[in-house]
């Protein structure tokens, strides 16, 4: 557990509307015209102005209450986490494809204008759907992304819209090996897989680790068992006290083995509400009772928030 005590979950729920500013602000005023509008035309179409705030984004964005961060952005059935460390900024995916304004919504709302990393952790649109426009949005500096097996490169609009994007606008292209470092700021973060070269998409998933301090996070993509074999035949350290678990909580991943060997405190699903898939799986959700790990769902719970001092972590949701 790299040293970290586990600390009682505290869980708060953010009520205070907090005022836009910035960039907000011309669209605060277009949306109030708007309401003026939907005022005279009609209590129908009332309960619209809700659902389109939702969607911009505009709704409260839970504030760190610690030096480091770490967020796990709601994006329905997807991924999308957000390190923070220091003055540092790095995004892990983007959800799908419909998903990159709220995103950026998400970055704006905690004043991000600058974004040092974003890892691509594999091809798959409901991971790298919404980064072309988060890109295009808030200057970023690097992309990570894995390298792909010889004649196995991705063609899919979303992969090129994804690569055309980060050309425009200047991120540099780094592709992730393991024994990679980088800091940030008092946050480092390690490249731990994949190991060996996969033609399935999941298996290539980037698969890191960020530490602050003595707490550890370890972030797997959609990594399936078949990764996780090679990363514990490989000796790699996995310990971290949070794992974003593998696939949405799939049981196509998070092994007995693979569990014990990471020993979290935590656990999260990134998963839409009532998906098709049944992610998280039953056998997961069993898996982690048993070794009395503490599962956290985006959901369920909307937007997490795990702060840490370097020491202790604490827990915020939001729904």
């Amino acid at each position: 557990m790299a040293g970290a005590k586990r600390q009682p979950q505290k869980r708060r729920r953010t009520t205070k509307r907090r005022p836009v500013k910035g960039k907000y602000g011309y669209l605060l005023a277009a949306l109030m015209a708007v309401l003026c509008v939907l005022v005279s035309a009609g209590r129908d179409y009332l309960p619209q102005l809700g659902g389109w705030l939702e969607t911009l984004g505009l709704s409260d964005v839970q504030q760190p209450q610690a030096p480091g961060a770490v967020h796990f952005i709601d994006v329905g059935q997807g991924d999308c986490a957000l390190i923070q460390s220091g003055g540092k900024n790095i995004l892990i995916d983007g959800g799908e494809n419909n998903q990159g304004q709220r995103v950026v919504a998400y970055l704006q709302g905690l004043s991000i204008t600058e974004l040092d990393m974003v890892v691509a952790t594999h091809a798959h649109s409901d991971h790298i759907g919404g980064l072309d426009v988060v890109m295009r949005a808030i200057p970023t500096k690097t992309l990570l992304m894995p390298k792909s097996a010889p004649g196995k490169t991705p063609t899919t609009k979303t992969y090129l819209d994804m690569l055309q994007a980060a050309d425009e606008t200047g991120a540099e292209l780094v592709y992730a090996a393991p024994g990679q470092q980088f800091s940030f700021d008092e946050g480092k973060i390690e490249v731990l897989g994949p190991t060996e070269q996969y033609e399935d998409a999941n298996n290539t998933s980037v698969v890191l680790r960020f530490t602050y301090g003595q707490t550890r996070f370890l972030f797997t993509g959609d990594a399936e068992k078949k990764s996780e074999k090679a990363l514990l035949g490989a000796g790699t350290d996995l310990r971290a006290d949070v794992l974003k678990l593998g696939h949405h909580g799939s049981d196509t991943s998070t092994s007995t083995d693979f569990l014990q060997a990471v020993s979290p405190a935590y656990a999260v699903a990134c998963v839409g509400a009532d998906n098709s898939y049944g992610h998280p799986s039953q056998q997961t959700l069993d898996l982690l009772g048993s070794r009395g790990v503490a599962l956290y769902r985006t959901d369920l719970q909307g937007n997490l928030l795990f702060n840490t001092d370097g020491q202790h972590i604490t827990v915020q949701t939001q729904k």
